[in-house]
């Protein structure tokens, strides 16, 4: 399994400006083959910090996202804006322990 966390701390645009480029990329990304868990996140304390965390079935199925349509239009949108930092990281395993479920 294929894990990928980060983040993106925007500079000048509020998070609305870009809230339906990232609807469409989270809804179009939990539809493709291989993918299990595609979100973004504002984080509650800092409202120009987004978390991302997605879960593949493999390396292959998230190579296979990076060549969709939807990605290649997130990416224009974000090259646009101002992002004062970004740190997105993939992680690879299998064990995977329940902390926390109702």
């Amino acid at each position: 399994m294929i894990f990928v966390q980060g983040t993106i701390r925007l500079g000048s645009p509020d998070i609305q400006d870009i809230a339906p480029a990232i609807k469409m990329m989270t809804t179009k990304s939990s539809e493709e083959s291989g993918c299990i868990h595609y979100s973004f996140a504002q984080d509650v304390t800092d409202p120009r910090l987004l978390h991302i965390c997605e879960r593949w079935k493999s390396e292959e199925d998230l190579n296979a996202h990076f060549q969709t349509e939807h990605m290649a239009k997130f990416n224009a949108l974000v090259a646009t804006i101002e992002i004062a930092q970004i740190d997105v990281r993939m992680y690879a395993g299998d064990e995977v322990k329940v902390m926390m479920q109702s």
